[in-house]
């Protein structure tokens, strides 16, 4: 009887010291892009930035799909990279797992400050 408690008490913990601590998976939970918002002249590039977080508010690595509303005003590359078309405002989304971050870009031939001011003016 002494050995088969024994022999239970051992197989308890050899099953117990095996088990897989498999840390919580991250879920994307917001993206934020940077800038959120550029103003380019017609074949000028811009570079944006994506801030994946997950659910706990911490920053991980993720794929991210780039893509523009309007590509005939500005595409984008797999790396974020903006390039000015052609007159005209659009949005520009990273994605990831269906999750998507926002950002706008204005393509115009009017000068940055000219323009920056005539938006801030008007808001």
């Amino acid at each position: 009887m002494k050995r088969l408690v024994i022999i239970i008490l051992l197989a308890f913990l050899i099953s117990w010291s095996c088990e897989d601590e498999k840390p919580g998976e991250s879920v994307v939970s917001s993206i934020v892009i940077t800038p959120n918002k550029i103003i380019l002249k017609p074949g000028k590039t811009e570079q944006f930035y994506a801030l994946v977080i997950d659910q706990n508010n911490i920053e991980m690595e993720a794929d991210i799909t780039w893509n523009s509303s309007h590509p005939s005003v500005a595409t984008i590359n797999n790396e974020g990279l903006v390039t000015a078309v052609a007159t005209g405002s659009t949005e520009i989304f990273a994605t990831v797992d269906a999750i998507q971050g926002l950002a706008e870009a204005l393509v115009s031939g009017i000068r940055r400050r000219v323009l920056s001011e005539m938006i801030t003016s008007s808001t």
